[in-house]
């Protein structure tokens, strides 16, 4: 089985699991936060490492049954329990932690794990939103915060999503982060057509202001708005489709405006 489906299948099986009543119960913690100390930082990053390597020993063991299962039937038949999901498990564990370490870099990142944890669950809209406030409150100044709203866009375009992105955007002081918060948010507004417009002028901005800004690795907002733009312009439903020339299997040529007229399935895969 490709690794990539039994990932989609886990997360797909853990987020669609009813949160514990241990989360439920968690309480609000509004109180303002004092400066943090080099070893409150020290002593977050090896308590959130110590909690990571949990997370993913419990990964491993809530996996077991596929990599042990030796043919595709035997993985077909496997019915994992959501509730036991590493995500259900340990939400409340990781929301705790923000808490007890707020301000720190760790929270931060912790911040960013509770949000994915919890994006695609109707029940933990209310977690969403207090991953939000706290980001405004403790981080809006952090450049780090960068790494939260990057790939935000790939979360569900929910609320407290948007309102993420947006406050980011207009508040923060960081280009990096910016950057990051316009770009999620041209992606997410890129699939309605209501909003298409507002995503062009994001990413008409993108490329004005922030094209030098790193998405990631070598490549800049600069270079990625570029197939944005294309896709906005030519990409959608009732638009004549690019033309594509390639080789068939048998080694002749192909042409999609040959089928013009007719239905025809692309069928686009990659192998890494």
């Amino acid at each position: 089985m490709p690794m990539s489906w039994i990932l989609t299948l886990s997360v797909t099986l853990a987020l669609t699991a009813p949160l514990p009543p241990s989360l439920h119960a968690f309480p609000a913690d509004d109180s303002p936060q004092s400066e943090v100390t080099e070893a409150q930082q020290t002593a977050a990053t090896a308590a959130l490492a110590k909690l990571q390597e949990r997370i993913n020993a419990a990964w491993e063991e809530y996996m077991l049954p596929y990599r042990e299962a030796k043919t595709d039937e035997e993985r077909e038949a496997i019915q994992l329990d959501p509730k036991k999901s590493p995500t259900v498990v340990f939400l409340p564990e990781m929301l705790e932690f923000t808490r007890i370490h707020a301000g720190t870099d760790a929270c931060l990142e912790a911040l960013q794990e509770v949000m994915m944890m919890a994006a695609r669950d109707e029940e933990s809209g209310w977690v969403l939103d207090k991953v939000v406030d706290t980001v405004l409150v403790d981080f809006i100044e952090d450049e780090g915060v960068k790494e939260l709203v990057r790939f935000a866009h790939y979360n569900p375009p929910s609320a407290a999503n948007l309102r993420l992105l947006r406050a980011v955007a207009d508040r923060s002081p960081h280009r990096t982060a910016r950057a990051s918060a316009y770009y999620s948010l041209s992606k997410i507004l890129a699939a309605e057509k209501d909003t298409r417009a507002e995503s062009r002028r994001l990413l008409d901005r993108l490329l004005k202001e922030y094209a030098d800004v790193t998405f990631v690795r070598q490549t800049t907002y600069g270079d990625l708005v570029q197939g944005d733009i294309f896709e906005l312009e030519h990409l959608q439903i009732g638009h004549v489709a690019p033309e594509i020339i390639g080789k068939k299997i048998d080694g002749n040529l192909m042409q999609l405006s040959a089928f013009r007229g007719k239905v025809v399935l692309l069928d686009f895969w990659g192998d890494w």
